[in-house]
């Protein structure tokens, strides 16, 4: 903290703050309001000042604890502004006393039980039961050539598109679920990126958490897709053995194959996946994914001879520089890693569907339908490239345009 000395002269001012939480994260204290989602890390003295000021002492007062105990003076007047801007003053006149009115939550006795201990046992023998039959069956095991499983095309497009909306919309609705079992005012909405529809999961209030309590809600997501794929084996298996048409097998596990590439994806913790936020929980350091990408970039400013650029690592603390050099290199090396994991599971199925699309116009007959099918498979899968780089280009002459206004 910058200078304020107590003996200014000033009156001693009280300020009404709200409810806050304080989570300790290995030296630094996470403080916030969950009811808006309001956090922000503080140094162990900041949030020692926070406290005082919430337990009823006035700024002179918390002043001279401050030099008293830390030996240098605090510049309270910029401290209470940060606080007001994360709207943790409560507005002058405002009664203290006054309860905060907090809904009732929905679906928190669901969360309770889907969530619950005895479930989640029977999730993981569920899990186990899915890899053991892909062990014994081979027929059974996700490969990137199940995803072939119909002749058309167009079949398999808008199957495995369907499938995909209601996975995904499956495994928020876990995040939300579990956030809701340990009183989160979580939430699910439907947005978009470029044209994708997607949904999208907050968990409003999630910091205010002990880290290891955080772990579940992070982790909902994944257990939903273990379901998923569990129940599609087992699915797979049991039109085996009771005789049912061959295709639903198949399309069983061409659609599990597509939900372990979703699981996949969730392991890119180089990116802000929920396996990150595990992590970053599981190291008490809640700006993890931030830090580090702050980290290499300054890297590689040096590496350019740019060193002005580090001043953005002021605040870190030696504990949070030393978490962030060692993650690097395992970013930088499982990023490499995990991009050419992908590229071996996606490739394939791509150059299927180029190869079938291509030998289904070349030696098709015109107006046949394997001509349509394959022809109109073709020109929907360039108009989506067509149209990413499209918006690409937008946004780009967009921010341009921004930037030349602002200038």
């Amino acid at each position: 903290m910058t200078e304020l000395s107590p003996e200014s002269g000033a009156r001693p001012t009280l300020v009404a703050l709200y409810p806050l939480t304080f989570v300790d994260e290995g030296g630094q204290v996470v403080i916030g309001r969950p009811e808006i989602d309001s956090f922000a890390v503080f140094p162990s003295d900041a949030a020692a000042v926070v406290r005082r000021i919430q337990a009823g002492d006035d700024l002179a007062t918390v002043a001279a604890w401050y030099q008293a105990t830390y030996g240098e003076p605090a510049d309270l007047g910029d401290f209470v502004q940060t606080l007001s801007e994360l709207h943790f003053v409560r507005p002058a006149g405002q009664d203290d006393d006054r309860p905060t009115a907090v809904p009732p939550l929905r679906w928190q006795r669901l969360g309770t039980v889907l969530f619950s201990a005895p479930a989640l046992g029977l999730y993981a023998l569920a899990a186990a039961m899915a890899v053991y039959l892909m062990w014994r069956v081979p027929s059974l095991r996700p490969t990137p050539s199940t995803v072939f499983f119909s002749r058309s095309l167009l079949v398999i497009s808008f199957a495995t598109l369907m499938a995909q909306l209601v996975g995904i919309a499956l495994h928020e609705s876990f995040h939300v679920l579990a956030g809701r079992r340990v009183g989160l005012a979580s939430s699910l909405s439907v947005g978009r990126r470029l044209y994708f529809v997607v949904f999208q999961t907050t968990l409003a209030g999630v910091l205010g958490l002990p880290a290891r309590k955080r772990i579940l809600p992070f982790c909902a997501g994944l257990i939903a897709d273990a379901l998923l794929v569990s129940a599609l084996t087992g699915t797979a298996e049991v039109a085996r053995l009771a005789g049912w048409p061959v295709w639903l097998a198949r399309v069983a596990v061409g659609l599990a194959y597509v939900t372990v590439l979703r699981m996949l994806w969730q392991a890119m913790i180089f990116m802000e996946t929920d396996l990150c936020h595990v992590l970053a929980s599981a190291l008490r350091c809640p700006d993890l994914h931030g830090m580090t990408r702050t980290y290499l970039r300054h890297r590689w400013a040096r590496l350019r001879q740019r060193p002005g650029q580090m001043a953005e690592q002021a605040g870190w603390t030696g504990r949070d520089l030393r978490i962030v050099r060692r993650y690097a290199p395992f970013v930088v090396v499982g990023s490499a890693v995990m991009i050419g994991f992908g590229a071996v599971t996606t490739v394939p199925v791509m150059a299927g569907f180029a190869t079938r699309v291509y030998q289904g116009v070349a030696d098709g007959t015109v107006g046949s339908a394997r001509f349509w099918d394959s022809a109109l498979t073709g020109i929907a899968i360039v108009a989506q490239f067509a149209l990413i780089g499209v918006l690409a280009l937008v946004d780009r002459a967009r921010g341009r345009a921004a930037a030349r206004a602002i200038t």
